[in-house]
C-alpha cells in the first residue's frame, strides 16, 4: 500500500481511480462519484468514523493506496 500524499500527484479527479470507504467493522463500500456519496464519504473520514484508499490502475498493475491528505481530496471533490 502506498500514501497518497507521498504519491505527489494523485489524480484525485480521475475517473480510472476506484475509491472505497473502509470501516473498523471491516464493512467496505465503494464510494460513488456523485456529490453526496463522496461528502458523505469525506465527512466520515475527517471524523474518524473510516479511512479511505484508492486504486489507481496503470498499465503493468494497479496499486493501493490510503487517502492520507483530506485536504487535498476535498479540494478535488468539493471546490
Amino acid at each position: 500500500m502506498r500514501s497518497a500524499k507521498e504519491a505527489g500527484c494523485f489524480p484525485y479527479k480521475s475517473k480510472l481511480v476506484c475509491f472505497m470507504e473502509v470501516f473498523p467493522d471491516g464493512t467496505i463500500t465503494q464510494i460513488l462519484t456523485d456529490r453526496n456519496s463522496r461528502q458523505s464519504a469525506l465527512s466520515n473520514a475527517i471524523s474518524g468514523k473510516s479511512k479511505i484508499f484508492a486504486v489507481w490502475p496503470g498499465q503493468w498493475r494497479s496499486d493501493l493506496f490510503i487517502i492520507d491528505d483530506l485536504d487535498e481530496l476535498f479540494d478535488a471533490w468539493c471546490a
